[in-house]
């Protein structure tokens, strides 16, 4: 009976001993140690997230502007008549119009320009809006240089033409560091370039 009574108790005691080796934690300097180098890693992280994030703004913002300026150019040489892209102050209203006092990131109209007449880069009230695009918002700009300050409008022929008569020009494009170029070329074909306008 001594024998299973003492069988007993070393089989208990060797699984208290292995309960207790099963509930080890971490020690106070191993978690430190953990908390110290997940610190490094995102300090490093941070940064590039936001190169990451300021490229894909600046390529969004130059695929929806050269979006509008490829439709203007299909629905030009499909009508066989002028389509405008204009910038816009007020695009969030019912009847949104061009203004020259607007920046491009304001939002801008592309419509059919010169329906029955009309003022060439207004949208005048016999004009067919097509599309209007919103306000940008945070920090991405868009300027236009010389005759595309303020409206680009493509002939039938697909050719554009800015304020100044003249074909071809460019718009910059930021949003934060990052920064692109956005060339149309005497035909009205547009070509997108990492970095600044020349």
């Amino acid at each position: 009976m001594r024998t299973h009574f003492l069988t007993y108790w070393s089989k208990r005691a060797s699984r208290r001993n292995a309960a207790r080796q099963c509930q080890a934690g971490v020690t106070l300097i191993e978690l430190i140690m953990t908390l110290a180098i997940g610190a490094i890693l995102l300090s490093v992280a941070v940064p590039s997230f936001h190169s990451i994030v300021a490229t894909n703004r600046i390529a969004g913002v130059t695929n929806e502007f050269s979006a509008a300026l490829h439709l203007a150019r299909s629905e030009a040489v499909t009508r066989g008549l002028r389509v405008t892209v204009c910038k816009s102050a007020d695009t969030t209203v019912a009847s949104p119009s061009c203004s020259t006092s607007a920046n491009w990131q304001d939002g801008w109209l592309v419509f059919v320009d010169g329906v029955g007449g009309g003022t060439e880069g207004q949208f005048d009230g016999s004009d067919i809006r097509l599309k209007v695009a919103q306000a940008l918002g945070g920090d991405a700009t868009i300027t236009g240089d010389g005759g595309f300050t303020n409206f680009l409008t493509y002939l039938p022929s697909g050719v554009s033409r800015g304020s100044d008569g003249l074909p071809d020009g460019s718009f910059q494009f930021d949003a934060g560091t990052e920064q692109r170029c956005l060339e149309l070329n005497m035909t009205g074909r547009a070509r997108v370039a990492d970095g600044a306008c020349p």
